[in-house]
């Protein structure tokens, strides 16, 4: 059986997301296209522990873009490559397992800007992550979903909702339901998509 846990707020506070309600931190100015090359990344591929699936969209990574004024490969608003919240994360996953294995996906243009069209599949971009077979599983995402989605207006309407898609893309990553999920609130207040967070993470 999944364990799934929803994480209200913790990893939102750490940037100042939904803890700290300021307008300049609810506008997002940065595009969800071309934010990576890739959309995962290994960080320890020859760990042989429990493996930990990030999932997110430019907290989690942004490669540079000069025009933006952001020239660092991490995640965004950290000062540092060890100061975003993977790495921090990693660094306190290492202290207790050391053999443990890491990956990254960023899914601003996989899931955020897609989940909704008809011909969206998570078979169609995440079966290197089924291959990965994660043992714990952190999401945190849901920026770059289109507002309109909260609001009931998309035009045409979607084919399916955010709850429906994670639910997808958890079966298809986890197919046996062994993993331990972690959900969290996204970055900015999107009541809509955190209580489809809640929704699914009440599930077992």
């Amino acid at each position: 059986m999944r364990g799934l846990s929803v994480c209200l707020g913790v990893l939102a506070s750490i940037w100042g997301g939904a803890a700290w309600g300021q307008a300049d931190f609810q506008s997002n100015p940065v595009p969800a296209l071309g934010q990576n090359a890739r959309s995962n990344t290994a960080f320890d591929p020859s760990g042989k522990g429990p493996r930990v699936l990030f999932v997110g969209n430019s907290i989690t990574r942004h490669g540079p873009r000069p025009e933006i004024g952001w020239t660092n490969d991490w995640g965004m608003a950290a000062s540092a490559r060890d100061k975003d919240y993977v790495h921090l994360l990693q660094k306190k996953i290492a202290a207790v397992r050391p053999d443990a294995q890491c990956c990254l996906a960023q899914v601003a243009a996989t899931f955020e800007r897609v989940f909704f069209k008809p011909d969206w599949s998570p078979e169609k971009h995440f079966a290197w992550a089924r291959a990965f077979k994660p043992d714990a599983i952190v999401l945190f995402f849901g920026a770059n979903v289109p507002r309109d989605y909260d609001s009931g207006k998309m035009t045409p309407a979607p084919a399916r909702t955010f709850a429906a898609a994670l639910e997808r893309f958890l079966d298809h990553v986890d197919p046996e339901k062994k993993a331990f999920v972690l959900v969290s609130q996204g970055f900015y207040i999107r009541p809509k998509l955190d209580a489809e967070k809640e929704t699914v993470a009440g599930k077992t």
